[in-house]
């Protein structure tokens, strides 16, 4: 599931847990998010990386429905990085991971 640098998947210095969906199709990255998060305590600040650019949509979609925000999401150098938390839903919203 690590790939990479700690440090280049960090946010903010705090180290993340990295969820390589490189290569794969979608909605192949946004499923191995979900089954870290569920994996990683609650608190865990997960990384996802993927190539694929349908996963933009899926993951933003994935936030605003499941109430779990995106901390930060960007494209560096064709690949798309995705930062969540394990366990933080926005307040009211139920867990539907």
């Amino acid at each position: 599931m690590n790939a990479g640098s700690a440090c280049e998947y960090s946010l903010d210095g705090e180290q993340s847990v990295v969820v390589d969906g490189r290569g794969l199709p979608c909605p192949q990255p946004l499923l191995a998010m979900r089954r870290a998060l569920r994996e990683q305590p609650a608190g865990a600040l997960l990384c996802v990386l993927a190539t694929d650019p349908g996963s933009w949509r899926d993951f933003h979609s994935f936030a605003e429905l499941s109430g779990r925000g995106l901390l930060k999401a960007e494209q560096r150098q064709g690949e798309f990085h995705y930062w969540l938390r394990a366990g933080a839903l926005a307040a009211g919203k139920p867990n539907r991971i």
